[in-house]
């Protein structure tokens, strides 16, 4: 634990160091005036306090963008735990309004169950195959990427497992 505190403090020194002289090149050149009077050396107290601020900046800013980061991922696993009863939910209501709006033969009725029956077998099985997809593989990300489209994840691994034939 010592050494990745260690390396992360190399780190945030290097990239500070960098920020720095970005700074300095980013600034235009200073042309040479004539000193009428000498100036002021200024302390050591004084140089720790200004470098202590310009650090103070740059790991506020950071840490602005760790929190961001984490909050927008702790808010997209909320919404990913609640895809799936979405998805129930619309193919229950899904079935209610087709009941609703006209009464049909009995062989119409018996074919929206099945539709309904084999619409929640068919999310039951894509929770289990996005549960048991590794969040560091190959597949996950390229998965990602193509769920983006969709209305939710749950929606995407039906249609992608549909294409590859992994539905029974």
């Amino acid at each position: 634990m010592e050494s990745i505190d260690r390396l992360l403090a190399e780190l945030k020194a290097e990239y500070q160091a960098s920020q720095k002289v970005r700074e300095v090149l980013s600034q235009p050149p200073v042309e040479a005036q004539p000193l009428s009077q000498p100036a002021a050396v200024p302390s050591n107290q004084t140089l720790k306090t200004t470098d202590i601020n310009l650090y103070a900046g740059v790991l506020d800013k950071d840490l602005a963008e760790i929190k961001a980061e984490c909050e927008a991922q702790n808010k997209h696993q909320e919404v990913a735990a609640r895809e799936p009863l979405k998805s129930l939910h619309k193919a229950e209501n899904k079935a209610q309004e087709v009941t609703a709006l006209a009464p049909q033969t009995p062989e119409k009725i018996v074919q929206s169950e099945l539709d309904v029956q084999t619409r929640r077998q068919k999310v039951r099985q894509a929770q289990v195959w996005l549960k048991n997809l590794d969040k560091n593989s190959d597949e996950r990300y390229w998965f990602d990427q193509f769920a983006f489209k969709y209305s939710s994840r749950i929606d995407a691994a039906i249609d992608y497992l549909q294409v590859v034939n992994e539905f029974d």
